[in-house]
């Protein structure tokens, strides 16, 4: 098939004519092997094994097992190349060709199903598929040679020869004898002599190369060439320059260079076919390649138009002949002006402001962007975010222009509806602010109220039981007395945690003033105050140094004292007492602690710890309200932190905090 006389054809790998159908099983001697591929005049065979493909044999296959192993020794197996490119019977050519490159082939596997070995394509055959050797007269050998031909003296052995071809990936070595090439080694000349058995070892070059090899000038036009070669049935010539050897021409380098050749013939045809298309003003959809684009554009929701250098309609879809009220409009080679007489009054305007952002697109390299307004043939009005990216040919002419439109009319007047909310936010947020102050000062002034109303009787509580026990004890007697004194506990508990409830409202409340705070300073000052109070216990503290923190001093100094008083309160019962104060670094982040080896508490009840009026022991082990922890982790959250413990039941506890960014 000539490409000439159709050009772009679309060709696969199941309409190459000559695939290579030779199978050999992989048990067969190398040696046996290459003689059947010289026997069939074929390139490779595919290598089976027990009717399982085990891989495909190629002279440069073979040429690489020879030099790591005993070519007389080796079976097919262990020579052959077991992941040779893959394609299927629909397999473009082109796409079969890109395939070769990638892999460094000369061969390619046709499957057509998983388990099926299939057939080779050599490299030749699929080229001449594609039909790139009508190409060759277009160029010279000096373009397409491979330079800096590799040469080795004719003396030298076949098994130096082939280790470089294989070190520099060649595909034939120069024999030189006197300073004068005179043959050529290749990887044909390798598979024949090991189909001998022959070792390679004891063979010089002179022996088993190609001799009088075919000199052709630089100025040669490939196609010259290519006919040399058919003629003398060889795969390498010897290029010359002013009688000087300067590169090797094969094969190989005919058929690769000629895919450039080749696509710039379809881009010529393609251009000449596609003006021609435009100075008529013919719909370029009619073509298979703008039919797809056409059925890809029609299925996206967005507005989408293609016109041409001239600001020419060349596509759209639904959506945009919907929107200007075009449906059913010839519109293909019209301008935006021409379409305004043919549509209705109420988008005319709006094809007139189209077109005059026209100018823009095409000056903006990278894209112009805008949003439309545009009146809807229902009467509403609807609002696009539209970009004209402009394409340009290689000359800098005006190639197309393609719009894409989104309807962003839900977006627009949802942001319309913000900004009607945001125009009144302000006062609604002083309405509220004043609001919520009332409501805060009526709570505090409920919390006094309370607070007054419960110490009241308390205090009544606390005077007439303490006269009782002065003026009456006597008549009470022991039992009397102990019932009389657990009132009196239960009112100055009642009475503590009135304050701590306060405490917790006051401390929730007030607003933070943060600046830079030796925390370590005020830990310090707190271990002195426990110290001092109770001198009898011999308490170990260890406050790490110069640990500061932007945080509200006051409320800090809280949260210390409640930790530090806890860390106090429950190492009572233990010998040697000791609570460290420290910073340290945790996947969260920088966090302080306070630690201690006192009685510590079950793992499962540390969720439970900053819960108001929680606690885990008793009155009489230990004193407390249960809300100083609770305090703490409302100070750590108002400061952006966050607070948790780690203990065991007699082995200590550890409170971790952070105090935000």
């Amino acid at each position: 098939m000539s490409l000439l006389q159709q050009p772009g054809h679309n060709g696969t790998l199941g309409d190459v004519c000559s695939p290579i159908l030779l199978r050999l099983p992989a048990e067969m001697p190398l040696a046996e092997a290459l003689a059947t591929l010289l026997t069939h005049r074929v390139s490779g065979a595919i290598v089976m094994c027990d009717e399982r493909y085990v891989g495909i044999i190629t002279e440069r296959s073979a040429a690489r097992a020879c030099l790591d192993s005993d070519p007389a020794s080796l079976m097919l197996g262990e020579a052959c190349d077991p992941n040779p490119p893959v394609g299927q019977p629909h397999t473009d050519l082109r796409e079969a060709y890109r395939l070769l490159v990638r892999h460094g082939s000369r061969h390619i596997r046709i499957q057509n199903v998983p388990d099926d070995p299939g057939v080779l394509i050599s490299e030749t055959e699929l080229l001449a598929a594609l039909g790139v050797e009508h190409f060759t007269h277009l160029d010279t050998v000096g373009h397409v040679m491979s330079p800096r031909p590799h040469t080795i003296p004719a003396s030298a052995g076949v098994d130096q020869a082939i280790r470089q071809m294989r070190q520099y990936n060649i595909g034939c070595v120069v024999a030189e004898a006197a300073g004068k090439p005179v043959g050529v080694f290749t990887f044909h000349d390798l598979t024949v002599l090991l189909s001998r058995n022959a070792r390679i070892a004891d063979i010089t070059l002179s022996e088993v190369m190609s001799p009088n090899p075919i000199f052709v000038q630089t100025s040669t036009s490939v196609w010259s060439a290519a006919q040399a070669m058919q003629q003398a049935g060889i795969r390498h010539l010897l290029v010359m320059r002013s009688g000087r050897l300067v590169g090797v021409l094969s094969e190989h380098d005919i058929v690769t260079s000629l895919e450039g050749r080749y696509v710039a013939f379809l881009r010529e045809i393609i251009a000449e076919q596609e003006q021609e298309l435009i100075d008529q003003r013919v719909r370029l959809a009619r073509r298979e390649g703008e039919e797809r684009l056409r059925r890809i554009i029609e299925s996206t929701p967005d507005v989408v138009i293609v016109k041409d250098g001239e600001n020419r309609w060349l596509i759209s879809n639904g959506t945009g002949l919907r929107l200007f009220g075009l449906t059913g409009v010839d519109y293909a080679g019209l301008t935006e002006q021409e379409l305004a007489r043919v549509a209705t009054p109420l988008v005319a305007q709006s094809l007139f402001e189209c077109a005059a952002t026209n100018d823009l697109a095409w000056s903006s390299p990278d894209g112009y962007r805008y949003i439309d307004r545009l009146p809807c043939p229902d009467g509403t009005t609807c609002y696009l975010d539209v970009i004209k990216k402009p394409v340009f040919n290689p000359d800098g002419s005006r190639q197309m222009l393609v719009v894409v439109g989104r309807d962003i009319t839900d977006r627009v007047l949802m942001e319309e509806q913000v900004r009607a909310l945001n125009a009144t936010l302000e006062e609604r947020v002083a309405r509220r602010t004043a609001e919520l102050s009332a409501t805060l000062a009526e709570l505090e002034s409920f919390s006094y109220s309370v607070s007054h109303d419960l110490r009241t009787p308390l205090r009544a509580i606390e005077g007439f039981s303490s006269v009782v026990m002065d003026e009456h004890a006597a008549a009470l007697g022991p039992e009397g007395l102990d019932h009389l004194g657990r009132v009196r506990d239960a009112a100055r508990r009642m009475a503590s945690l009135i304050d701590d409830l306060l405490d917790l409202s006051r401390h929730v409340r007030k607003p933070l003033q943060c600046r830079d705070t030796d925390l370590s300073a005020t830990a310090a000052s707190i271990a002195r105050d426990f110290l001092d109070a109770s001198p009898e216990r011999k308490v170990r503290f260890e406050i790490d140094p110069g640990i500061h923190a932007e945080c509200d001093p006051v409320l800090l100094r809280t949260v210390l004292e409640n930790l530090i008083g806890n860390a106090w309160k429950f190492t009572r019962p233990v010998d040697a007492p000791c609570i460290r104060f420290g910073v340290r670094q945790e996947p969260e982040g920088l966090a302080y602690f306070v630690a201690d080896n006192g009685v510590g508490f079950n793992r499962s009840d540390a969720t439970k710890l900053f819960t108001p009026f929680q606690r885990f022991h008793t009155a009489a082990e230990f004193e407390g309200s249960g809300i100083g922890l609770a305090t703490v982790h409302r100070i750590v959250r108002r400061h952006g932190g966050w607070i948790r413990a780690e203990s065991q039941a007699g082995k200590g506890a550890t409170f971790l905090f952070s105090l935000g960014a």
